[in-house]
């Protein structure tokens, strides 16, 4: 039986704008002003999401939450910060460490619970936690790449994005974002899991597993969800929305991502980062221009602070397609994991 979606990746292009970008591309160093503003950064205790995390304090936020799974690291990481922003003297009443591991549905659904519960106010929300591995690992059920960089990411965008909302209706100065760390990566898979009748069965079958595409594989499906969520969201919102949803790639950046990598790939990953990779510090303006962007960026890919165009396929019918199907069935996993087979209200006009 032929595929039904012929997905085919234009690879000379994308290593064309890839280039570009790390040669070419270099954004400016961060100067908006977050006065006022609370900020949650995931994944904040090493590399991009610290950078970001020192950035967003430096621009002079009201109060920085460091959501990480090992609270002492992020205590470090917090010290850090405060010993490199010398103009302010409140890092220990305005940072604070809140304990978050995305490998468990647990600490996702308790972290959001905190949010609500303790903050009177959200304005950014960047989702940059995420892994890769070649190695098959399986977390609750699932494969721990998808586990992490799919399911629990989403789950922690949808629990949080009606507190945005109302951050906005509270403080109408206030633009909200939701933003996630997204990757140019998502242009490398053929995705041939969109050719089988259940997406995550096939990506929970260890016989039929990639290691080596399995990480594009779930930055194509962040980026497909995200662009049917915006869509559908569309649909019942103003204009401009009251929560700015944005998509950011940071590049290549000398960070610890490939550290679960094998030895073979962590050596190719060390010499294309020391021969093309950014720092983290300037991967991470990226990250903070992702949070301050227009709504012309409402649902869209953000390369060196500006947008971006996906994958060619993701605009065709084919695309609509897929990104139709990796939403419902992702939205069929969400629901189970928070209502457990109870109504399934969101708080949000997810239509359709």
């Amino acid at each position: 039986m032929a595929d039904e979606f012929l997905i085919q990746p234009n690879f000379g292009l994308t290593f064309r704008t890839f280039l570009h970008s790390q040669f070419l591309g270099t954004p400016s160093y961060p100067t908006h002003s977050f006065a006022g503003q609370t900020i949650i950064v995931t994944g904040s205790n090493v590399g991009l999401g610290f950078e970001a995390a020192r950035h967003f304090y430096r621009l002079n936020c009201a109060r920085l939450i460091l959501a990480v799974r090992t609270v002492s690291k992020g205590q470090t990481a917090k010290e850090d910060i405060v010993r490199s922003v010398r103009h302010r003297t409140d890092g220990a009443e305005a940072i604070e460490v809140w304990p978050l591991d995305l490998t468990s549905t647990a600490s996702t659904l308790s972290f959001a619970e905190k949010v609500k519960s303790e903050l009177d106010r959200v304005d950014v929300v960047l989702e940059n936690a995420g892994i890769a591995t070649q190695s098959w690992h399986v977390t609750e059920g699932f494969e721990s790449v998808i586990q992490v960089n799919v399911i629990n990411t989403l789950l922690l965008a949808l629990c949080l994005l009606p507190k945005l909302t109302e951050t906005k209706n509270k403080f109408p100065d206030s633009t909200p974002h939701l933003e996630i760390v997204s990757s140019e990566v998502h242009h490398f898979t053929k995705f041939p899991q969109a050719n089988t009748e259940d997406i995550y069965q096939t990506l929970n079958d260890e016989k039929a597993y990639n290691g080596l595409d399995r990480y594009n594989v779930s930055k194509l499906m962040e980026v497909l969800f995200v662009r049917e969520l915006v869509a559908r969201l569309n649909e019942s919102q103003p204009s401009p929305p009251p929560v700015i949803i944005t998509l950011v790639n940071p590049g290549l950046c000398r960070s610890a991502l490939d550290r679960d990598m094998s030895p073979v790939l962590r050596w190719v990953g060390f010499v294309m980062r020391a021969l093309i990779g950014r720092s983290t510090e300037v991967g991470s303006r990226t990250l903070v221009y992702g949070a301050c962007a227009g709504p012309e960026s409402h649902g869209e890919f953000m390369s060196d602070g500006k947008n971006q165009e996906v994958e060619a396929w993701i605009y065709s019918d084919t695309g609509k397609k897929v990104q139709k199907k990796v939403f419902e069935q992702t939205m069929k996993v969400l629901d189970g994991r928070r209502f457990k087979g109870g109504k399934a209200d969101w708080g949000l006009n997810l239509g359709g």
